[in-house]
């Protein structure tokens, strides 16, 4: 029988006899731990730690840089350790909830939504061990959300996977992240459109809620929303509110900030007083002090609604939240002023910075009046 010529192709096509390519690794006679493929000339770093044999591909063709990078790797082995070496991706992903359950509630919110997608949209498998993640991966799945979401939610996904890696490095699964070396990691944020309704399109608003019939929720919604132009509270705080919270014989709303948790005070606004008395006439028996205002915590489908109905455009809560600090700031009201009673601590710079710039964009009368003080 002839006896078979065995050459390095056949090694590497001859899946039955030979399943990898051990073989095809020349050892570089000068350097220890460095080998270089016969058939693509890639550089290959091979040592053996803790009686286990490493092996390092430096994926690349260029003597010397694979001589830097074996430096580096054979000086990186001690700080892996070799059993969280073989942790998969599914297990990393467990390991950041983890490490995230004390954060806020909304910050929580974020991160499953942020992992459903990204688990959803892998396309490398989730058992796949972390150390064997590559750098193109996470910009294969990056450029993916590009094209449909914002540069603010692109960079908080980069974010969570810079957040990832970093757990991975910690506990010594890598010696370096994958995403350091992702070409975009950060985009500039898009300046947002604000739009604010003027106290017509408010009171529109609000009563074009309010008439819905079939509307089980609609006296609530409609209660919700006008409470939110009159006061200027943001939603959260707004459905926090408790009657035990209003000092009428003070005229303050005592109100706590849900995004820092500190404590401030709003006038009962002349304008808002009978809203409140209203509200507080339904109740029936007496409320306790501790009892919630507003029997809703969210008015934003009833809001969608009628602006909807109304041919405007789709004002948010925090639009109609807007309409009181525009309402003050067109009475000359001192900007320091309304500061703190939105609950900031800049002295004014935020209503500034943000809101100005569209209060009396679309209101012709505001802006004649504005231009007759100069004659």
């Amino acid at each position: 029988m002839t006896p078979r010529f065995v050459t390095p192709y056949t090694l590497c096509m001859d899946t039955n006899q030979q399943k990898s390519t051990r073989q095809l690794l020349d050892k570089i006679p000068t350097v220890q731990c460095l080998y270089r493929h016969k058939l693509n000339g890639t550089y290959y770093g091979i040592k053996k730690q803790s009686g286990k044999r490493k092996e390092h591909s430096f994926q690349t063709t260029d003597r010397k840089i694979a001589e830097r990078k074996l430096a580096e790797w054979v000086k990186g082995l001690d700080k892996i350790d070799s059993t969280a070496e073989k942790t998969s991706l599914a297990q990393l992903l467990e390991k950041f909830i983890a490490a995230n359950r004390g954060k806020s509630v909304k910050t929580q919110a974020t991160n499953a939504s942020i992992i459903k997608r990204f688990q959803n949209e892998w396309r490398h498998g989730l058992d796949i061990r972390v150390s064997k993640i590559r750098p193109s991966y996470l910009g294969e799945w990056l450029a993916n959300q590009e094209g449909r979401v914002k540069n603010t939610t692109y960079n908080r996904y980069c974010c969570f996977l810079k957040q990832l890696f970093e757990i991975a490095l910690s506990d010594k699964m890598i010696l370096a992240s994958p995403f350091a070396d992702v070409k975009t990691t950060w985009k500039k944020p898009q300046k947002p459109q604000r739009f604010v309704p003027t106290l017509e399109q408010f009171n529109a608003i609000v009563n074009d809620i309010r008439a819905q019939p079939f509307n089980a929720d609609a006296e609530d919604s409609a209660d919700f929303i006008e409470f939110l132009g009159l006061a200027g509270l943001g939603q959260a705080e707004t459905s926090a509110l408790t009657w035990a919270d209003i000092d009428w014989t003070a005229g303050n709303l005592h109100i706590k900030r849900q995004k820092t948790q500190e404590r401030f005070q709003v006038p009962i606004y002349d304008h808002l007083k009978p809203l409140l008395d209203r509200l507080l006439q339904k109740q029936n028996p007496p409320p306790a002090p501790t009892a919630k205002v507003f029997k809703i915590k969210d008015a934003r489908k009833a809001l969608q609604s009628a602006c909807a109905r109304l041919q405007f455009r789709n004002f948010t809560q925090r639009n109609i939240r807007a309409s009181l600090i525009r309402r003050l700031w067109q009475a000359g009201v001192d900007v320091k002023l309304i500061s703190k009673w939105q609950g900031h601590q800049d002295g004014g710079k935020l209503i500034l910075n943000t809101y100005t710039e569209v209060f009396g964009d679309n209101d012709a009368d505001y802006i004649k009046t504005e231009l007759a003080k100069v004659k």
